[in-house]
């Protein structure tokens, strides 16, 4: 009779379940339409300014919205990046944002190994200092990084080409942000690694650059591709730091196109296609180590 229980027993049970699958295939729809349309929204306007940056002047300026370029043309891609200097103003960017990523990767690494690793006194409240520093708006500390600057007498061209590139790369050598990062991913570094190679006779800086950096390479990666991204959208810093037209970054250079009466769109279209490609190239290649230097730094809660 038992038997018979549990024989009648799990149909009952399937036919209950039956009927919550329909809600649950609902759901899921409703999630994936919404993602749909989210994605659509957020892709739609590159691809239209892509395919506006195709377009010949006159078409443009008589079907703006049309989706179809009649003719097809590249003449637009060829002033900007020739006449328009768009393709130095590139060179410009990509240069400062090395300088900084490199500084940012060696300087953030040292200072979050002392306050992961080291004991000193009032490291806590440092740290705390640090990241209270986080909270200022840009614009808080534009000035006084204006007037450290300018008292290096980096600003107005007396120190030549490289001092305006310094004036532009100075203020960002080190940031908040890469030092908390940092210091949540080497505090989940095994500290028997370090105790190994004390014993074995290495200083501290042997055990950072050996041990810790080497073992880093997922959050040193995410931290350079976000301090990269950064800087090369940087807008108002270098617009005031620099009077050479010459060493302007994409995104000022872009802005150039714009008159007082007229903006040639079409120029500008080119310009920002040839600005962002690289960087959703950029983006596409290391996404997988963004997610697990994210993730394996401690910062998803």
């Amino acid at each position: 009779m038992a038997t018979g229980v549990r024989e009648k027993s799990i149909p009952a049970i399937g036919a209950r379940r039956r009927p919550l699958v329909w809600p649950r295939f609902l759901f899921a729809a409703s999630i994936f339409t919404l993602l749909v349309v989210v994605s659509a929204s957020m892709i739609f306007p590159y691809v239209w300014m892509t395919i506006n940056s195709f377009k010949e002047k006159f078409f443009f300026y008589t079907n703006p919205y049309t989706l179809i370029p009649q003719p097809i043309t590249i003449e637009t891609y060829v002033d900007a990046l020739g006449p328009g200097m768009v393709g130095r103003f590139l060179l410009n960017s990509a240069l400062y944002a090395c300088i900084v990523v490199t500084a940012q990767l060696l300087l953030n690494s040292l200072c979050a190994y002392a306050f992961a690793r080291l004991e000193f006194p009032g490291r806590d409240v440092l740290f705390v200092l640090v990241l209270a520093s986080m909270m200022l708006p840009g614009a808080v500390t534009l000035i006084p990084s204006f007037l450290v600057v300018n008292a290096f007498g980096l600003i107005g061209g007396g120190a030549g080409a490289a001092g305006s590139v310094l004036a532009v790369v100075l203020p960002s050598f080190a940031g908040a942000f890469g030092i908390f990062m940092l210091r949540q991913f080497f505090l989940n570094i095994p500290k028997e690694l370090e105790d190994a190679a004390i014993v074995d006779g290495a200083g501290l800086l042997t055990t950072y650059w050996r041990i810790i950096m080497p073992l880093a390479k997922p959050a040193l990666l995410t931290l350079g591709l976000l301090v990269f991204l950064s800087e090369w959208n940087s807008f108002i810093w270098p617009l005031i730091v620099l009077n050479n037209t010459e060493l302007y970054t994409v995104t000022i250079g872009i802005n150039l196109f714009r008159q007082e009466a007229t903006t040639e769109w079409p120029r500008v279209f080119a310009g920002s296609v040839a600005a962002t490609l690289p960087i959703i190239v950029l983006f596409l290649i290391t996404q997988r180590y963004i997610i697990g230097g994210i993730s394996l730094s401690g910062l998803k809660g």
